[in-house]
């Protein structure tokens, strides 16, 4: 579904007085799920754009994965979602909670924001932005009503991919050296990826090598290979690789400190 036709279908339920009161986003978190929140929320708070734009609106409660672990913990869904969202609207209208990356609860958020999707208060909705909806908890899933975007994975073709998958398809990784290794071999990946890029297409390259390792780790999460603390941690030590390819730093050290840091399954 395109982000207009998910706007149009759910200002309509709005208009209507049937909106849902919770909606699990699935889509690119920084692309369509953050466009097609900003134009509910200004359909919910049409009098004040410039709030809902800087994030700052009394009415609308925002939560995201925080910590090195970019995981949402209990106290902050305690303190910025459940009791928010229980207080009396401060316009005498709508109340809107926002949650970034839905599938980053721990599981006492989990069960703490569930309590509240199952019992809200009138006139209230969630918005529920994740791109691994399968790792969203399933009672939440199913007290939600799901909107598919187009997902822009970016991620490698053909070859690429498939030596990708070859490393992180090992298991038990577990001795430096032979973490060390998986790290070189990635680096190695990496390098010949960028040497078939065009010059003003090796940024784009490096994005989607990282998006690859990204979607096998977190699918040693949704598989259920790694615990989910374990799992965020791994999810934290991709984005950190990332941030620090952006520096300039050597791929081979960049991605021996990943491998290194990387809880592999048994």
């Amino acid at each position: 579904m395109e982000v207009d036709d998910a706007y149009s279908l759910i200002s309509r339920a709005i208009d209507s007085g049937h909106a849902a009161h919770g909606y699990l986003v699935c889509g690119d978190l920084r692309g369509q799920c953050d466009a097609l929140t900003e134009m509910i929320l200004r359909k919910l708070f049409p009098n004040e754009p410039a709030q809902v734009e800087s994030r700052c609106h009394p009415d609308i409660a925002w939560l995201e994965p925080e910590g090195k672990s970019r995981t949402i913990h209990v106290k902050s869904m305690r303190e910025r979602i459940v009791e928010p969202m229980a207080s009396t609207a401060f316009s005498g209208g709508w109340k809107a909670g926002v949650i970034v990356g839905a599938d980053r609860m721990e599981l006492a958020a989990a069960n703490s924001f569930l309590k509240t999707l199952e019992e809200p208060p009138p006139k209230t909705m969630f918005l529920l932005l994740t791109d691994q909806p399968d790792a969203v908890l399933s009672t939440i899933v199913s007290r939600s009503q799901r909107i598919d975007l187009p997902l822009s994975e970016g991620l490698l073709d053909d070859d690429a991919y498939d030596a990708v998958e070859e490393v992180l398809s090992s298991r038990g990784v577990s001795g430096v050296f032979e973490k060390a290794q998986a790290g070189r071999r990635l680096a190695e990946i990496l390098s010949e990826v960028k040497d078939e890029a065009e010059d003003e297409d090796v940024a784009m390259a490096r994005k989607a090598f990282y998006r690859t390792v990204m979607k096998f780790v977190r699918g040693w999460m949704v598989k259920g290979e790694l615990p989910r603390h374990q799992a965020f941690r791994n999810v934290s030590a991709v984005e950190d690789a990332f941030l620090q390819s952006e520096r300039y730093l050597s791929d081979d050290a960049v991605l021996c400190n990943l491998a290194d840091r990387l809880v592999w399954p048994a």
